[in-house]
């Protein structure tokens, strides 16, 4: 009888393990995970998705309430989506889903103080991975915010990143640099 314990104890330890490792970072969907986060987004609507714990792993330093910012892959982007669609009993369209899936590149969304980023070139935000200084393609405006602070999204290549590693995020504006670190591998 202890046998069949240890046993089970010992197959729920190995079935955590991969279905855990296999949630890092991916670049390449699964159907079957994609129905799942556009259900986590309607089940966490609004902004109490930042609050979940599958995007709260994706935040960093104090978003979405002060300084810091969020790590938008491929899943996290679709249940924040979703989320945000389901306070006006909107869902992702299948065309929606499709152009997440085919895309190439993440996004990194932070917030600054307003006055720091009166235009985009006035803040840069970089990914260092080892030696590795990653830039992004782009800079933009985010979503308009309510406070003092502003929203960027810089847009990265996943070809550029190893997604099972530890990255610095750092953000220069013309005053302040700040430097948050995030580990890949428990964004989802």
């Amino acid at each position: 009888m202890k046998f069949m314990k240890w046993c089970l104890v010992l197959v729920g330890i190995v079935t955590f393990g991969i279905a855990a490792l296999s949630e890092a970072f991916e670049i390449k969907l699964q159907q079957g995970k994609i129905e799942e986060f556009v259900e986590y987004g309607k089940k966490y609507k609004g902004k109490e998705i930042f609050s979940s714990p599958v995007v709260k792993s994706a935040c960093f330093g104090k978003y979405p309430d002060g300084e810091g910012g969020l790590i938008m892959s491929k899943y996290v982007r679709i249940a924040v989506i979703s989320a945000m669609m389901a306070i006006n009993d909107k869902i992702l369209t299948k065309e929606d889903i499709k152009k997440i899936e085919e895309s190439t590149s993440f996004d990194v969304v932070v917030t600054v103080p307003e006055e720091y980023a009166k235009a985009p070139e006035d803040i840069q935000i970089m990914l260092k991975q080892g030696t590795n200084n990653i830039l992004p393609l782009k800079t933009e405006f985010g979503m308009k915010r309510k406070d003092t602070l502003r929203t960027l999204v810089g847009t990265f290549q996943y070809e550029k990143v190893n997604p099972k590693a530890n990255a610095a995020i750092i953000v220069k504006t013309r005053k302040v640099q700040k430097k948050y670190t995030i580990d890949f591998s428990d964004v989802k």
